[in-house]
């Protein structure tokens, strides 16, 4: 899991996040408006609005945006992962993708130079 791409890591993340009502509507909403106004590179206004339509439901918009950003690339995966450790970083932390990396870097005890690379 260590070489693998943010887009990777989303994809083992997924399931997590999408489950169980991790994460509420108004953290979403937060997220989503995060990768429109501060990088509306990532997530355009059309796209923003599509994934706040309170018509769908909270799972659906989620799941759609995660695969709306692994089609994108591996940098729009990256400011996904930045948005969520700002607007729930506890969720962040108990992230499955991260756990492992945690693991990871504890067993083979890496210095720091390893912990940097392997953070976002």
């Amino acid at each position: 899991l260590t070489d693998q791409s943010y887009c990777h890591r989303l994809q083992h993340d997924m399931y997590f996040l999408t489950s169980n009502s991790r994460l509420n509507e108004q953290v979403v909403d937060k997220i989503i408006l995060q990768l429109n106004r501060v990088y509306p590179q990532i997530l355009s206004n059309a796209e923003a609005e599509k994934f706040r339509n309170p018509k769908a439901s909270l799972h659906t918009r989620l799941s759609d945006l995660i695969k709306h950003l692994q089609k994108k690339g591996d940098r729009h995966c990256q400011e996904f992962y930045r948005a969520l450790q700002i607007n729930a970083e506890e969720l962040y932390n108990d992230l499955p993708s991260r756990k492992i990396l945690s693991k990871l870097i504890s067993q083979n005890s890496g210095g720091p130079e390893a912990w940097l690379s392997l953070n976002p």
